[in-house]
């Protein structure tokens, strides 16, 4: 079995190269990465093709924050009954040396975060009913390149691996080892952020992020888990997009859906009666 990622070939050490390169990363080095890591991210460039989308100058995509303004005033200066407007061009865009921690930027470090419909951006905010949120569309200036990270989006990474090679001791061929590793960095990037993240979390997809910027992108496309089809877009250099129109929105509905993902405790065993 390989003990190292090889670029060259190209093949990944295993299946499960990817959570090997998070862990390191988290807990050892991320500044000045080891050499498996730095394998790891040279096996990925070696192994990105079929991932380019072209994003055209002049789409459209869309942006949420949380809350709105109330303008007391028309534009004519009088008074008037308050009413809710969105947040304006300035506001809708992150502020330099500003933003927080995200999935593929770290703190201090703005990154555009879009969505491909107002649902999808929305609910990337994690609103409650009654929220007031602001939404703007943004128009695409230029052709980007962005790299797509939706081909394995739910899938499970072992799903297609032979059960003798997960049993045996054995490793898959290199192309199964290269589906697999893909599944997982596809879902690491769309798995929902959430305030009580550790921030270590991100850094193994903020250093991919910043890899494939080095290696060419202009963007980063992955799935949202909010909607069948949404797409969230990341764009690296914020004024790649302008904000074109806004308007203040009002959460009405939210459908919460929810699995059991651990062992059921009972105070007594199940068949000893009230």
């Amino acid at each position: 079995m390989k003990k190292i990622d090889d670029p060259k070939t190209p093949e990944f050490a295993s299946w499960d190269s990817y959570d090997s390169f998070a862990r390191r990363v988290r807990n050892h080095r991320r500044f000045i990465l080891e050499p498996e890591a730095r394998a790891f991210l040279d096996t990925v460039r070696a192994t990105l093709k079929g991932r380019n989308v072209k994003i055209g100058a002049g789409t459209i995509l869309y942006r949420a924050q949380r809350g709105v303004d109330y303008d007391p005033f028309d534009d004519g200066g009088e008074e008037i009954a308050e009413g809710p407007h969105g947040f304006g061009p300035k506001r809708m865009k992150p502020q330099p040396n500003r933003a927080n921690e995200g999935r593929v930027n770290p703190a201090g470090i703005p990154v555009l975060y879009l969505a491909s419909d107002e649902q999808v951006a929305i609910s990337e905010v994690r609103p409650w009913t009654g929220s007031e949120i602001s939404v703007a569309q943004f128009r695409i200036l230029r052709d980007l390149k962005g790299v797509n990270l939706t081909l394995g989006h739910g899938k499970m990474s072992i799903g297609h691996l032979k059960v003798s090679d997960l049993l045996g001791g054995g490793e898959p061929d290199a192309a199964a080892k290269e589906k697999a590793v893909w599944i997982e960095i596809d879902n690491a990037f769309s798995r929902p952020v959430t305030l009580s993240d550790d921030t270590a979390d991100y850094v193994p997809t903020q250093i991919l992020a910043e890899f494939f910027r080095d290696a060419g992108y202009d963007a980063v496309i992955y799935r949202s888990q909010f909607g069948k089809k949404g797409h969230n877009i990341a764009i690296f250099n914020v004024n790649d997009a302008e904000a074109i129109n806004g308007a203040p929105y009002e959460v009405t509905e939210i459908e919460v859906k929810y699995k059991e993902i651990g062992n059921r405790w009972f105070s007594k065993p199940p068949d000893a009666g009230v």
